[in-house]
C-alpha cells in the first residue's frame, strides 16, 4: 500500500488479469467482486484514486500495462462521473497498453429511488461489476 498523501492512488488488491478503478463507497464493492471473481480464477487489481485533482495517473497505467483491461467503478451517473475523467486519462497516456475497450459501471443517468429495489437497479453492484469484468475479459486485442 502507498501513503495517503493526497494525489498517490492505494492499490487496494494486486492482480494481473484485470484492473478495476473504483471511487468512494464502490472500492468496497469492487473490492467483494474481486473476491468473488477471484474464486473463479481471475486475478483483479483494485485501485482506490482516493483523489481526483490531483489524480495518481502513474499507478493506474503501470496496472493497465501490467492487465492490459480496465474497468472503472463510479456510484456518479456516467456523464457526470470521475471515470469518464479515468477514462480519459487512460486513452490519453495507456491507450496502447489495451487488449479490450475499457468498461464503466456506473449510475443509470437517473435519480437514485426511495425504493431499495429501484435502487439496486440503479446504483453499481457486485453482480453489474462482475458482468463488466466478464465482459471486458471475454474481449480480444485488436490485431493491427
Amino acid at each position: 500500500m502507498k501513503s495517503s498523501r493526497s494525489g498517490v492512488a492505494d492499490v487496494k488488491r494486486s492482480g494481473t488479469d484485470l484492473t478495476i478503478v473504483a471511487t468512494g463507497w464502490m472500492v468496497q464493492k469492487s473490492l467483494a467482486a474481486a473476491e468473488r471473481l477471484a474464486k473463479e480464477g481471475i486475478s483483479v487489481e483494485v485501485i482506490d484514486p482516493r483523489t481526483l485533482a490531483p489524480l495518481d495517473v502513474k499507478t493506474i497505467v503501470e496496472s493497465v500495462k501490467k492487465t492490459g483491461r480496465l474497468v472503472l467503478v463510479d456510484q456518479a451517473p456516467r456523464h457526470a462521473s470521475a471515470a469518464i475523467t479515468i477514462a480519459g486519462e487512460i486513452a490519453e497516456h495507456a491507450f496502447q497498453y489495451l487488449k479490450a475497450p475499457v468498461r464503466l459501471v456506473t449510475a443509470a443517468d437517473t435519480s437514485v429511488p426511495f425504493s431499495e429495489p429501484l435502487e439496486y437497479y440503479v446504483l453499481p453492484n457486485e453482480d453489474k461489476i462482475i458482468q463488466a469484468a466478464k465482459s471486458v475479459l471475454a474481449k480480444r486485442a485488436v490485431v493491427a
